[in-house]
């Protein structure tokens, strides 16, 4: 199939085309992000709107792209997936640009950057716990319309220009039902940072994400909220499988910033706990997580 049958369908289905809608000489030609399937490129529509442009497997500049069949069909896959979403805590995807061969997915410039940036720069609110609800609750609707994310970090949640939360990069979504188109993928390898990826994913039991996957993910997503810090802060990639291996979990955290009663933080440790099962079928659901806001004694101002 060819990228342009591919647009085709794309369009048949309601996703829209606006590669002429996009202002090519205000695009950069250097990603200023690189992760999973692609790297991502600021850019510009012509109506002024900044925008994010994610490039499947693209690296370098611009017109050094060699697309291939696993690229259109990768691309068009996070682009359908994406599309199905229609939710507060997932990012609206724009739509998709079609450029020398290439199906390129466009969303909103997220100006306040990632969760892990927000947390990596130090800034904390009292409010975090919220924010877990905000992400849970967004896996609460993925996995409802049956969507599994494959990829949940805080590098995959931007703070909104409201400051709440939204999901985003939808590059390793599978779907756990049939929807009306299925692309299917030519890669065998799965990206994962290994902080966050189940020990079925990394030991090769299991070859695909599933909702368990997204749960131990999520969980381990709250604990960086908790401490401001990646799962497993200063160890390498080797010594957190290591330890995922082996069932060490991370250090308890006191959780001071977003639970004041000892009874409460006791309760969210032990879902953690349940979210980092070796079982999956042991690992609670998106919709017990949400539970974490009985927790709270903080109020976000707009609520």
């Amino acid at each position: 199939m060819s990228p342009r049958q591919i647009a085709a369908m794309l369009i048949q289905t309601g996703i829209k085309d606006i590669t002429s809608e996009l202002d090519f000489k205000r695009c950069s030609y250097r990603s200023f992000a690189h992760g999973g399937f692609g790297s991502v490129y600021h850019g510009a529509l012509r109506d002024g709107q900044l925008v994010a442009i994610k490039c499947i497997e693209m690296i370098g500049q611009w017109g050094a792209w060699s697309p291939s069949d696993k690229h259109w069909k990768h691309a068009a896959h996070e682009i359908y997936a994406w599309s199905k979403c229609d939710h507060p805590g997932v990012m609206k995807a724009i739509g998709f640009v079609f450029y020398k061969d290439a199906i390129l997915l466009v969303s909103p410039w997220a100006q306040n950057g990632s969760l892990a940036r927000y947390l990596g720069n130090g800034l904390r609110t009292p409010y975090g716990c919220y924010q877990c609800i905000e992400v849970a609750s967004s896996l609460e609707y993925l996995h409802g319309i049956g969507i599994v994310h494959g990829d949940v970090k805080a590098e995959n949640v931007i703070i909104s220009d409201s400051g709440s939360t939204q999901l985003v990069d939808f590059g390793s979504a599978t779907f756990i039902h049939s929807f009306t188109l299925r692309f299917t993928r030519t890669s065998s390898s799965l990206p994962f940072s290994a902080q966050f990826t189940a020990p079925e994913i990394l030991d090769g039991t299991n070859d695909k994400y599933t909702v368990e996957t997204d749960i131990y993910a999520l969980g381990m997503t709250i604990l960086q909220i908790a401490t401001g810090e990646p799962p497993y802060a200063g160890k390498s990639d080797l010594a957190v499988l290591s330890h995922v291996f082996r069932n060490i979990l991370p250090h308890r955290p006191d959780f001071d910033d977003i639970i004041s009663d000892q009874p409460e933080k006791d309760k969210l440790w032990n879902l953690l706990i349940r979210c980092w099962e070796q079982d999956p079928k042991l690992r609670p659901t998106a919709t017990e997580l949400i539970e974490i806001k009985e927790m709270s004694t903080a109020q976000p101002e707009c609520s």
